[in-house]
């Protein structure tokens, strides 16, 4: 028997709840999203703080001074569902104007783990709300805190006792990014990366976890004392502790970018970086002209596997073990292709828009960064610490700092980090081998150590998997510090000229990580310091400089390097972008004219030929590989393929019993896709054909003496891109939830799943959309659909992770998530949540998320 029971979705108190503050001062709520909500499960926050309630809450980038007045005031002072919320700090998302806030019950308590500093706040409460694949609670950890290099730790890298990692199930040979929260007395918090050290050490140090001091954010208040069972002064603190995993090292690909094409040398574009590309394209193509699909998705890639935010679960074993994403299953419209042996697939709508879109991001990356596979790591040092005879042995920064070690068999690579600044980021190093290593290990440990001593340090503390070990002097050149900073590397066995071309450039421009005086300002003033953290330059300077390199102007683009260390520095220290730097060369440089073309969604969009200047590398590759991708279009604009009408289609299941009530259920769901579908890419239209007058507008009057009205049109047309941007952002937001919401109603249909698909299909092929609801229902029938007509295989597809659950309509056409939920109480339960209501359409009622009054007693 199944009880019922209903629930409002703003009770359930770990759920962070997704707010909106308007222009005007208006509070409203987010959409919720099916599937796995962001909850506060996996988070320190949560761990510390049972009870709590936390909204995120976006705000406007583009405003008036005085409307950001209403909205800090709005900030200041925030209530909703009759919660009192205070603004406490934010994530990485603070650029993209997202601010987290908690009930104020807990906001003091908040205020005083980051010592009422609201930049620290801003910064570092990421700390407590990142996302951690493992956690475990301890009741009495042991922690020492140490400068930086002391006991083998570096920067932001520290240790943890061998028996606590397998308390985790992680295998001792791993890098972990790790966030803890510990000292109950006086809250404190670390993020940081880890190494294991051998349980005999931590006994003799009598020590659960070794950490650096600049692993501790904000940096510690008060004094140090000697600390003899560690032989160095430090901190100890010894209670409960909540220790959080968010990645573990394993070693992966990168693609390239234009800002790294852009800094190779003549001979290396013309007889390593073509070449590659031209072999890429011509093995696309092979694979197209011969409907070969899985050879194409080898070159362009697959879908990537849907993430935690898009609604996953997380297997905690794939934590060990090397995924295969294809084992995942592919999404239906590359499991349709592969198993379609009549190559009529690619001609339904909703599949070739699927790989139109795939496609042109394929081509634009490949004409202009060559489509480059650059093996990548995590960033670790060569810090080590082990115990020898009795005695604590340990070293840190002892490796040349010309050097590296790695799993690459290469003598030499490019170190690579993200955003390259300059070609002076790409870092030559040579990758040392056991020949060289294991004496300079024993030199730096001042002792003579046993082969059984030797094999584990390598194997645990300097040859972990996925790792690249620096030393933190080369490390720093480009930025780069030991938190699980990810970088990739080209190496020189692959791309010698490259390399060598960057050796041979030298060292023109010195731009190391900035140590300005932080920011320090009261935390009344915290929401104007919220205000400003909004903002992501970092793009726009980089293209910036693109620009500059492609005109052949080099010394710009180094005076954009300091501009961009500015944008990264920003928040944490003194220091602000010289908006006059930028703009003074934005006016002498135009945008590079393949830039404008990042982001289209039809291959055939991309224009054959670009005039481009000579200095411009990028651009000359692109004008050499575009034509050899294909796809361009005829003489009547058209695109590369005719699709075929969703009508052709019907025709794909046959024999099954539909009812009519089945019939009428699929054709309500398909009007409902439909309707929200088409609104969507209605407001995209209109935010769009806003920005362009906005573009307009701005381009009339910029070389106007008027100020103000330069001014003015400029405030507008950045209005308009934020209004697209967020467009953007919410239209991805809003496809997703729709796909789940089909989804989980066609995950109801646990009976004849077949006759449900053929009465989808009739549905969607008596109509002329795309077909996009039919995969997004019952992808899998339709792939086997396919396999068994065309006589093909049968492929897997990849489903979202979602609740046990399913979608109930009720006689008037009120749409609920019912989930299904155990009661170790008593008989199962349901949870009843209210989606909205269907009216006909392009008329659907979101408002009210509560569950209807005739349902509370159901």
């Amino acid at each position: 028997m199944t009880a019922n029971r209903t629930q409002n979705t703003t009770i359930d108190d770990r759920l962070i709840l997704e707010l909106r503050i308007d222009a005007s001062g208006e509070v409203t709520r987010k959409p919720t999203k099916l599937g796995r909500k962001d909850t506060l499960e996996g988070k320190l926050l949560g761990q510390i703080y049972p009870g709590i309630r936390v909204a995120r809450v976006s705000v406007p980038y583009e405003l008036t001074p005085y409307e950001q007045s209403v909205v800090e005031n709005r900030m200041a002072s925030l209530h909703y569902g009759g919660v009192n919320y205070k603004l406490v700090g934010a994530s990485g998302s603070a650029k993209d104007g997202k601010f987290y806030f908690v009930d104020q019950a807990h906001a003091g308590q908040i205020a005083e783990r980051f010592q009422h500093w609201p930049e620290a706040a801003i910064v570092y409460f990421a700390i407590l709300v990142s996302d951690c694949r493992l956690m475990v609670e301890e009741p009495d950890l042991r922690i020492a805190v140490v400068k930086d290099h002391v006991l083998g730790t570096n920067d932001c890298r520290g240790w943890a006792r061998e028996s606590l990692y397998r308390k985790l199930k992680i295998g001792t040979n791993r890098f972990c990014q790790f966030r803890l929260a510990f000292d109950a007395n006086e809250p404190k918090q670390a993020k940081g990366a880890l190494k294991a050290m051998s349980d005999r050490v931590a006994d003799r140090l009598a020590v659960d976890v070794i950490l650096p001091e600049s692993a501790c954010k904000p940096s510690l208040k008060g004094g140090v004392r000697f600390l003899p069972q560690l032989g160095t002064s430090g901190r100890t603190y010894t209670g409960p502790a909540i220790l959080g995993i968010k990645h573990i090292s394993r070693q992966s690909e990168f693609g390239s970018s234009y800002t790294l094409i852009e800094h190779a040398s003549e001979e290396a574009l013309q007889f390593e970086l073509k070449l590659w590309a031209l072999e890429r394209i011509k093995a696309m193509r092979k694979a197209w002209d011969e409907g070969d699909y899985q050879a194409l998705f080898d070159v362009i890639g697959k879908s990537e596997v849907t993430t935690m935010d898009d609604g996953a679960g997380f297997d905690l074993d794939s934590l060990e073990r090397d995924d295969d994403p294809a084992s995942e299953g592919c999404d239906p419209a590359e499991a349709v292709l592969l198993a379609d042996r009549s190559g009529n697939a690619i001609k339904i709508p909703y599949v070739f828009n699927q790989l139109n879109r795939k496609l042109a991001r394929w081509a634009f990356r490949a004409c202009t960064s060559a489509d480059l596979r650059l093996p990548s790591f995590a960033l670790a040092d060569d810090g080590v610490l082990l115990e020898h005879r009795g005695k604590i042995l340990s070293a840190s920064d002892w490796i040349p700092e010309d050097s590296a070690i790695t799993s690459l068999a290469a003598e030499k690579g490019l170190c690579i980090r993200y955003p390259i600044r300059m070609q002076e980021d790409l870092l030559p190093v040579r990758h040392l081998t056991n020949t060289e290593l294991v004496p300079a290990l024993k030199q730096a440990l001042g002792s003579a150590l046993d082969e059984s001593e030797v094999t584990y340090i390598l194997d645990r503390q300097l040859r972990m998997e996925g790792t690249y070990i620096l030393h933190s002097k080369t490390a720093s050149k480009n930025g780069g510090d030991f938190d699980f900073d990810t970088i990739c590397v080209m190496p020189s066995d692959q791309f010698p000229k490259f390399v060598e071309g960057r050796i041979a450039y030298g060292e023109r421009f010195h731009q190391e990580k900035t140590k300005h005086q932080k920011a320090k300002s009261p935390w009344w003033n915290a929401c104007p310091v919220a205000m400003k953290a909004r903002g992501n330059r970092i793009g726009s300077i980089t293209d910036l400089k693109t620009s500059c390199i492609a005109a052949g102007r080099p010394d710009l683009a180094y005076k954009l390097v300091e501009q961009l260390q500015n944008a990264l520095d920003s928040l944490k220290h003194r220091v602000e972008i010289d908006e006059s730097v930028v703009s003074e060369i934005r006016k002498e440089v135009a945008p590079a004219p393949w830039l404008r073309y990042k982001r289209e969604r039809r291959v055939s969009d991309l224009p054959a030929h670009l005039e481009v200047a000579n200095t411009d590398k990028v651009g000359r590759l692109y004008n050499v590989l575009r034509k050899e991708v294909g796809f361009l279009p005829d003489e009547t604009g058209n695109g590369f393929e005719e699709k075929m009408s969703i009508e052709d289609f019907r025709g794909l299941f046959s024999g099954e019993i539909v009812s009519q009530e089945m019939f009428e259920e699929c054709q309500l769901i398909n009007s409902i896709y439909g309707d929200i579908a088409s609104r969507i890419v209605q407001r995209e239209d209109e935010v769009k054909h806003q920005l362009k007058d906005a573009q307009a507008q701005w381009e009339g009057v910029r070389g106007s003496e008027d100020k103000e009205k330069r001014k003015t049109a400029v405030l507008a047309r950045n209005k308009a891109q934020a209004a697209l941007w967020e467009h953007e952002q919410d239209a991805r937001d809003q496809f997703s939830s729709l796909h789940l919401f089909v989804h989980y109603w066609a995950q109801g249909k646990q009976e004849n799943r077949r006759a449900w698909a053929h009465a989808m299909n009739t549905v969607v092929t008596g109509g002329s959309g795309s077909g996009a609801v039919l995969f997004q229902s019952f992808p899998q029938e339709v792939i086997d659909a396919f396999a068994e007509v065309t006589g093909g295989q049968r492929v897997r597809v990849r489903l979202p992770k979602t609740v046990n659950g399913y979608v109930w309509f009720d006689g008037e056409q009120r749409a609920f998530l019912v989930e299904r939920m155990a009661n170790p109480q008593g008989p199962a339960c349901e949870k009843r949540v209210f989606l909205f209501q269907y009216k006909g359409r392009r008329s659907l009622v979101f408002e009210n998320t509560s569950v209807p009054v005739s349902m509370e007693h159901s």
